[in-house]
């Protein structure tokens, strides 16, 4: 490594509390955090990072637009945030800035800085207009943050297998940092891991148990709710949730929303299964996604059939949860918990423990009680809208992984490591597991194309 580049390397180190270097280079100690960004929706986002106290100039960025975007002016918008003193470290602050009125899919280059110090650079792309086109990619994985080589793996495969092609956003459906959802494990076990993607993408999280170990939901208190900041006031689209334990957000033409199955409580007239309905009953996104921590079908690390798992977790989410997401037209819903790949088909109705499913799967063509026909051919699924939902489980992002059998709804079941890349575009919702060593082991592709069979 050149001096020059040492010498700057180090100073950023100073500023940031960063003390030690490992393989992937000067790493944050278990405090500071690099910019990351949030709630990149409608004309918005957010920039967060932390630093020592020794740097308390006021939280600033800059940004631009990039490149031939920007029509030769490159003017600069400065916009000044917030700080507020971490509760996990006396020695350190958090800031934020929120960045308002950006131009649609557009590429922002920005600059963090607390007065005129400079903590970092980055460059993001604007989310898209409900109606604009072009693909849109999800990074969608969970129970990841152990800190270990897997982990690592994990990640660098999904960078390798997308090459010079953009991810527009990041879901986590939880267990992010083991085993305890501590502070320190925060920043070593997730901003560390993926401090470069967190600084062009945001991460989207729905809470894990291990998260709950030292957050709670009810008074929005923890470390976990002190490294995400979550729209409550529906200013991300969708309806407002009052609380960062659950919450909706639009991004183009998909509604995502994100459910506490960890720590709120699971009620069918309690006040996350109310927000649910209504939030649904006004979306008129195109795709429809949900994620949160407990599968409702599942027989990897833990077992959907077991009321005893997981505190009845699993069941309740089935039997509460999936009737109102599926009522309201969700086309895919995504989970963790079980350590382990699954994937079922378009199915709907199936609220049991698993036994025996109406509908099985695969077939070639299953005529549904309301006269809905699902047809597929190896790995498309012609469908129309509200014909079905797909779920699958994507708990192998880190921990070990294990399988105890075949659930009767899921097509594919595989104990391997490794994470999931949707892909949306127009009319068709492509899903594929890229395994730890690059291969992609399943894709299915939900098509709702004008040419849909038998209309």
């Amino acid at each position: 490594m050149k001096r020059g580049l040492l010498l700057l390397l180090l100073g950023l180190g100073l500023l940031l509390g960063i003390r030690h270097m490992d393989s992937r280079g000067w790493i944050p100690m278990d405090k500071a955090r690099l910019p990351y960004l949030q709630q990149v929706a409608g004309d918005r986002a957010i920039i967060a990072w932390r630093t020592s106290t020794r740097f308390i100039g006021v939280p600033r960025i800059e940004w631009q637009l990039f490149g031939d975007v920007a029509d030769g002016s490159q003017q600069v918008h400065v916009v000044e945030g917030e700080t507020v003193p971490s509760r996990y470290g006396e020695d350190y602050l958090d800031h934020h800035v929120v960045l308002e009125g950006l131009p649609h899919r557009t590429e922002i280059q920005y600059r963090a800085s607390n007065g005129d110090l400079s903590v970092g650079r980055g460059q993001f792309r604007s989310a898209p207009a409900v109606d604009q086109d072009g693909p849109l990619r999800i990074w969608a994985l969970g129970d990841s943050g152990t800190g270990g080589p897997v982990q690592y793996q994990v990640r660098d495969s999904m960078v390798e297998f997308l090459g010079d092609t953009p991810l527009d956003l990041m879901l986590h459906v939880g267990d992010m940092a083991y085993s305890r959802g501590r502070d320190g494990e925060f920043s070593a076990r997730f901003f560390r891991p993926y401090r470069d993607i967190l600084s062009s993408i945001a991460c989207w999280p729905a809470p894990g148990n291990h998260e709950m170990k030292s957050s709670t939901s009810v008074d929005q208190a923890g470390p976990y709710f002190e490294a995400y900041l979550l729209p409550t006031a529906g200013q991300c689209g969708g309806v407002a949730s009052g609380t960062e334990a659950y919450y909706s957000f639009d991004y183009g033409s998909v509604h995502f929303i994100s459910l506490d199955s960890s720590g709120d409580a699971i009620d069918p007239a309690g006040p996350m299964m109310k927000w649910l309905e209504a939030d649904l009953s006004q979306t008129d996104s195109m795709w429809i996604i949900a994620f949160f921590h407990h599968p409702p079908y599942s027989l990897g690390s833990h077992r959907s059939n077991n009321f005893q798992d997981s505190e009845g977790r699993l069941v309740k989410m089935r039997e509460v949860a999936v009737p109102i997401l599926e009522a309201g037209g969700v086309d895919l819903v995504l989970a963790g918990h079980s350590h382990i790949y699954e994937r079922s088909g378009l199915i709907q109705g199936v609220y049991g423990y698993g036994e025996s499913v109406d509908h099985p799967v695969p077939a070639t063509e299953v005529l549904r009680s309301d006269g809905k026909i699902i047809r597929w051919e190896g790995e498309r699924y012609w469908t129309e809208d509200g014909g079905g939902t797909v779920y699958a489980v994507v708990g192998h992002g880190g921990g070990h992984v294990k399988k105890t059998g075949d659930h009767p709804v899921m097509v594919k079941s595989q104990a391997v490591f490794g994470s999931a890349l949707i892909t949306i575009d127009s009319d068709q919702l492509q899903m594929e597991n890229v395994r730890s060593d690059g291969e992609v082991t399943d894709r299915i592709i939900i098509d709702r194309s004008p040419d849909l069979p038998g209309k």
